[in-house]
């Protein structure tokens, strides 16, 4: 019986061994800049530049976002932006791609150095793919986003983590989780900087033809930098 069960236990490693190294992994550097302008306490706009490059030197993307963001009380925001995304992967054409987002985010501080955050946000895809004159490309999600912040003030330092969960509505499946570790050090109200960590999983995934295609881990590392033109109460 005792070898029966070291048996057993060795072909379950076996089986998840091959599992996981069956996906596929991925890094990706992301590099980010970005400028806001507070026009009030509650409103602001704003617009990101980001590149994001694979350690597969034929995959890159190029992401232009325009957003508004409205906070009629303290504690609730609403938003909007508009994504435009230039890709390039190994094996396929080139496409320029379009993503609208909408979102409500909520907000909750302990002492303003501990700070919770949840956001659910709706993404319409669409890109340039089509099979059998059906357009393959569009994409609906429901995305829902827990994190927390803290605010070290002596250094103007504030480590966060997020956890962020893809519902894809067109197909009634949960097809990517994103867990964020990451830290934005502000030098200033003008100036910010931060570093991201990202693990990224995909499952689910289809080709274009609708072919099934392996599960995707991605590493990310991200580096951004903002300029943010604060609001001035007039004197």
């Amino acid at each position: 019986m005792k070898t029966v069960g070291k048996l057993t236990l060795l072909l379950t490693l076996l089986l998840v061994s091959t599992k996981l190294f069956a996906q596929e992994k991925r890094t990706y550097m992301y590099l980010g800049t970005s400028v806001e302008k507070e026009f009030s306490k509650k409103l602001s706009a704003g617009i990101n530049l980001q590149g994001r490059f694979c350690n597969d030197p034929n995959t890159q993307d190029i992401l232009v976002t325009p957003k508004i963001e409205f906070a009629p009380i303290k504690f609730v925001s609403f938003g909007a932006e508009y994504r435009v995304d230039y890709s390039r992967e190994k094996g396929e054409e080139s496409e320029w791609n379009g993503r609208l987002g909408l979102f409500v985010k909520g907000k909750y501080s302990i002492h303003k150095i501990l700070k919770f955050e949840g956001r659910i946000k709706y993404c319409n895809y669409t890109e340039d793919a089509y099979l059998d004159g059906e357009n393959q490309g569009n994409k609906q999600y429901l995305r829902y986003k827990l994190g927390a912040e803290v605010k070290i003030k002596p250094l103007n330092l504030s480590p966060y983590f997020s956890y962020e969960i893809f519902d894809n509505l067109l197909r009634n499946t949960v097809d990517k989780l994103r867990y964020v570790w990451g830290a934005k050090y502000k030098i200033n109200k003008q100036h910010t900087i931060g570093f991201e960590y990202a693990l990224e999983q995909r499952f689910n995934l289809q080709t274009k033809k609708g072919n099934a295609k392996e599960d995707i881990n991605k590493n990310i590392f991200s580096f951004y930098y903002k300029y943010t033109f604060p609001f001035k109460k007039e004197k």
